[in-house]
């Protein structure tokens, strides 16, 4: 059976359990009462056992640990309405004057004839109220075991506060039914006014409260930023189960590193500029470098220029061999291609030409012992100056050309900016670019290129990471926006981890590619981690696709994700002491449930609909 037609044939049961010893006496006459009674506990008894099995287990396991969850104030309700009706309906039915009807309504409410269908309606209420509305699929969190996982999770507070709340409840309703009692009230009717208090105190809103907050943050983040699930025993960055003092991580953040090549650019391939030496040919230059650039490894600071110098090559680029990259340095290899038959060889027989390539700074090339020929440093320089981000072409032995590869922002990179100071954050770059390629990106995106804790030029991923570990050391609470293939050190490193996949283009900020977009293969859309459906980091992480303006958007929605899971827990709160309060005023258990049942599906309803 499908999920939602076991949902509804549950939810239609307990409905039956309840209505029946209303209905059923008034359609086929009071001496049917007995016998609709006993068909509303048999129908009560199974959807107690069929949908609150797993509740009750973990309730049993927490007595034997000697703690009291959630799960213990549910099953204390449900069994205590269960176990006192099924015994008076036992005793009746054994009693030598036999069972008698009750025909009055008024009656009937106050007595033990429908507490099965309250304990029904509790039961399949309590399972219904912790989904997560996660989407579903293998990377959704929607497999049995990690559904588990984040329920439990999501019960954490819940069972912070049913610690608190259901002893109390328990007391009162033994004081309740004692006082009855004590003033001359028949124990069937004694009885049913201390389980309504059991019922009062039932934490399903309790239950509610962090699985609405959680639907309500999926929702307001989108496709663009999705916030982690509190997973037992792992880190909570939201603060969903945090102590209701203070802010969260999220409301700590004062910085933000935007760490890596592409946060502010986004990986649109841009323009290359080849500045050849005398007598070099241009294409030749590109087809080398390009060709060497495809080996850096996925997530390499070089994967800019790769892209960019992929877009340019007319053609299939070359295979290269022995690739060797130096992180944050450059990269070598052997390419070798089969060139055609010229004049000089008689024209009939092809030769394959090969050259050792490397690509990279100049001071990389200077280790290996080649130096840039002046001409080449002037252009260089020059290239440098225009804020370009620049890399030399070596082969064989010799400097061959310099490229200059534009690093301008993204369209959406400025306003995310913005966004991000007046969040009251300070961004601070870390990039691989030489210093005056950085501060023109820097100042093209709205930092301050003068200020040196803004920017934070000529960084290698290991370099990044201990820029951040120094931020912190400093006494700044840090987030890291960065991608997991490039940064995964520096997003270890901080207060607060932001997974970011950037802009795929240099047009538009969604998710596609945008027209007329080369992008490289290896970041094609199957080849690179989607954050938003399949963490790298599980639920620790927030994830967010796009640049400064959807980390932006992160850290508000976990603010007031936090902010509205706190409201929640405390309104929850407040209607289990209402409902106690009703109980302890002697109102039936079976209209004291109206008072966690219905806020419980308010959360529930409300959760997914309304907007951070």
């Amino acid at each position: 059976m499908r999920p939602v037609l076991r949902d509804a044939a549950r939810a239609v049961a307990a409905l039956l359990a309840l209505l029946l010893p209303l209905a059923g006496p008034a359609l086929a006459g009071a001496a049917w009462a007995p016998h609709c009674a006993a068909v509303a506990l048999l129908v009560a008894l199974a959807v107690v056992a069929t949908t609150g099995g797993p509740g009750l287990r973990v309730a049993a396991r927490g007595l034997q640990e000697g703690t009291v969850t959630a799960e213990t104030g549910v099953a204390a309700a449900v069994l205590a309405a269960l176990g006192w009706s099924a015994a008076v309906q036992a005793v009746a039915a054994v009693s030598p004057a036999g069972p008698v009807p009750v025909p009055v309504p008024t009656d009937l409410l106050a007595g033990p004839v429908l507490l099965p269908g309250v304990a029904a309606v509790l039961t399949v209420v309590a399972a219904a109220v912790q989904r997560t509305g996660r989407p579903p699929g293998p990377h959704g969190g929607d497999t049995r075991a990690d559904a588990d996982e984040v329920r439990a999770g999501l019960r954490t507070v819940a069972d912070r506060w049913s610690a608190l709340l259901t002893p109390p409840a328990a007391l009162i309703a033994v004081a309740v039914t004692a006082f009855a009692a004590g003033t001359g009230t028949p124990w069937p009717a004694a009885v049913p006014a201390g389980i309504a208090v059991l019922v009062g105190a039932c934490p399903l809103p309790l239950l509610a409260a962090l699985p609405a907050a959680l639907r309500a943050a999926d929702r307001a983040g989108g496709d663009a930023v999705r916030l982690p699930a509190p997973w037992p025993a792992r880190r909570d960055p939201v603060g969903w189960t945090g102590s209701a003092g203070g802010p969260g991580l999220a409301g700590r953040v004062d910085t933000v590193a935007l760490a890596g090549p592409d946060v502010l650019t986004g990986t649109a391939p841009g323009t290359v500029t080849v500045h050849a030496g005398r007598g070099e040919d241009p294409v030749l230059v590109l087809r080398l470098a390009a060709a060497v650039a495809a080996s850096a490894r996925p997530g390499s600071d070089l994967r800019a220029a790769a892209r960019a110098l992929a877009a340019a090559v007319d053609g299939p680029v070359p295979d290269v061999a022995e690739a060797d990259e130096q992180p944050g340095l450059g990269v070598s290899g052997l390419v070798a291609e089969l060139r055609d038959p010229g004049p000089e060889d008689g024209g009939t027989t092809a030769t394959v030409v090969a050259h050792a390539v490397l690509l990279g700074s100049p001071d990389w090339l200077a280790e290996h012992g080649i130096r840039v020929p002046p001409p080449l440093s002037v252009e260089r320089e020059r290239a440098v100056a225009e804020g370009r981000a620049v890399l030399v072409v070596a082969w064989d032995g010799c400097a061959h050309a310099v490229l200059a590869l534009p690093r301008a922002p993204h369209p959406e990179a400025r306003p995310g900016v913005s966004e991000l100071v007046a969040s009251g954050v300070t961004p601070v770059l870390l990039t691989p670019d030489d210093d005056g390629a950085a501060r023109a990106l820097a100042a093209a995106a709205g930092l301050d290129p003068a200020d040196p804790d803004a920017v934070r030029p000529g960084l290698d991923p290991t370099a990044r990471a201990a820029a951040v570990a120094g931020l912190r050391v400093r006494g700044r609470t840090v987030a890291v926006a960065g991608d997991p293939t490039t940064d995964e050190a520096a997003l270890a490193a901080a207060d607060l981890a932001v997974e970011l996949v950037p802009w795929p283009t240099a047009e538009g900020t969604g998710t596609g590619t945008g027209a007329g977009a080369t992008e490289h293969p290896d970041d094609a859309p199957d080849a690179r981690p989607d954050p938003v459906v399949a963490p790298a980091h599980g639920s620790e992480r927030i994830c967010a696709r796009g640049g400064p303006t959807e980390v932006a958007a992160a850290l508000l929605i976990a603010r007031r994700a936090r902010a509205r899971a706190r409201s929640y827990v405390r309104a929850a709160v407040v209607l289990a002491v209402a409902g106690v309060v009703l109980a302890v005023l002697g109102t039936p258990a079976v209209v004291v449930a109206a008072v966690p049942v219905l806020g419980a599906l308010g959360l529930a309803v409300r959760g997914p609909h309304r907007r951070s």
